[in-house]
């Protein structure tokens, strides 16, 4: 959907509301980012539109019934030219790497309706799935700038041997994206029926529905003990799978994280996410994928540092895995307005395939959040 999407929610919003209407908020985000990137086959630079909270705009509205239930209505659009996660090296002989700028499409993100209760929220529409968070729970400090989405900066670029070949597996290239196991930034959205239940005593747990039978659920824990602060969670998908007899297919997915800070602002994270395949062939290992990140923070400044090791995200006998070493801060300048930067090593290893380049990314970022 184009830029009519916006042109007709600001002028319902606009437009007279009626006593019983809901209240609405309207709300929003511009992100950008300079980024570089070292392919070691050449060195590019290019503005992107910062993956990790991309540009959007939304509106978001609650009104309580009479019947003591509460509506709820979600209304946002994104805005992405040249998103951070998909842009790739131009391969043209002769010319420059440096992707080009895609046009800037104002496309539906999210639109739900609900109705909550003092024991949960029933969402109907497109939204995000259920266990869609489930990888990204991160007390430890530079939170938007360094964490487990790796993929979010350079995850389209492709990865090259030192004699300037593109490194590929089954005719597909290589990127950081499918090491990631397609975390990119991004949350799950799709068309489904969702239900987020009350927390008590620190737990709650969301269940999903999508178009197509997947089936999504989350459970989440946090509460805080003396100094410490605790956040974890725990997801799994259940893959629809009636659909096809191939081999190698994925039934399902799980993903969870756990991640506590100390009131000094010294913090750790960790995650962890596998997928499940069903009649696997010969020598085929299901893809996996470890984080890890400590981090500090002090006043309105955030440091730190991230591990992570992707193993086979392609059902495929050849293995092959992606290491990934990064460090960055950022700093919250107050009204919503914040600043970061990042370095980020990508290395691939593949069996059979000798002296494939690191990729190596670089950038700063400022956010604007209203």
């Amino acid at each position: 959907m184009r830029s009519p999407f916006l042109l007709t929610a600001v002028a319902t919003v606009a437009m007279p509301l009626a006593a019983n209407a809901l209240d609405v908020k309207l709300y929003g985000n511009v992100s950008k980012a300079a980024m570089g990137y070292d392919d070691g086959i050449d060195k590019e630079f290019t503005v992107v539109d910062d993956n990790n909270l991309s540009t959007r705009l939304g509106f978001a509205g609650e009104q309580k019934l009479d019947n003591g239930l509460t509506a709820s209505v979600l209304l946002e659009a994104q805005s992405q030219s040249n998103a951070s996660h998909t842009l790739t090296q131009n391969t043209t002989p002769s010319q420059s790497h440096t992707p080009s700028n895609t046009t800037a499409n104002l496309e539906e993100r999210i639109a739900r309706v609900g109705l909550a209760s003092e024991h949960g929220a029933l969402f109907i529409g497109r939204q995000d799935v259920a266990n869609d968070d489930t990888l990204a729970h991160d007390l430890a400090a530079a939170g938007s700038i360094v964490n487990v989405n790796v993929a979010s900066f350079g995850g389209g670029l492709k990865f090259h041997t030192s004699t300037g070949t593109v490194v590929s597996l089954g005719g597909t290239d290589v990127t950081p994206d499918e090491f990631a196991l397609g975390n990119n930034g991004d949350t799950a959205l799709t068309n489904s029926v969702r239900f987020n239940s009350a927390t008590y005593n620190g737990v709650n747990g969301s269940l999903s529905v999508s178009q197509g039978g997947n089936v999504d659920a989350a459970l989440r824990y946090a509460n805080t003990f003396g100094d410490f602060e605790i956040d974890t969670a725990l997801g799994h998908s259940f893959v629809n799978d009636e659909t096809s007899t191939a081999t190698n297919e994925q039934t399902g997915a799980t993903s969870g994280s756990a991640s506590v800070k100390h009131t000094s602002g010294l913090g750790a994270t960790i995650a962890y996410t596998t997928q499940h395949l069903s009649k696997k062939a010969s020598g085929v290992d299901e893809a996996e994928g470890y984080y890890g990140k400590v981090g500090y923070a002090f006043g309105p400044y955030g440091v730190a540092a991230e591990y992570g090791k992707f193993k086979n995200p392609v059902a495929t006998s050849t293995e092959h895995e992606m290491d990934v070493y990064g460090i960055g801060a950022d700093r919250d300048l107050g009204n919503g307005v914040s600043v970061g930067g990042l370095y980020r090593n990508l290395s691939a290893d593949v069996e059979g395939v000798s002296n494939i380049e690191d990729i190596n990314i670089y950038t700063v970022s400022m956010r604007v959040k209203f």
